[in-house]
């Protein structure tokens, strides 16, 4: 990286794609960019989830090493009224 605000930029650029990217539309993924590791970091409900977004990460940082660092965290059921249990 360049400049001192430069993982800054390509971290942000990581986050508007994970929201705006159809296989993902993900929010609430914390991403830092350090030297030249991108670290992925949050919860997902799925596995699919976890890969797609380390997928969307590594094509916004071509030549860049990812630490996915997502955690898949299964939701309890729910019940026909819409609560969780």
């Amino acid at each position: 990286m360049t400049t001192d605000n430069a993982p800054h930029r390509l971290a942000a650029r990581i986050r508007d794609r994970l929201a705006q990217d159809a296989r993902t539309v993900e929010f609430g993924i914390d991403v830092d960019v350090r030297d030249d590791v991108v670290v992925l970091r949050g919860q997902v409900a799925t596995a699919r989830r976890r890969a797609l977004i380390e997928a969307v990460a590594r094509e916004s940082a071509a030549g860049l090493r990812i630490a996915n660092d997502v955690t898949v965290v299964e939701l309890p059921p729910q019940a026909k009224d819409g609560r969780r249990w």
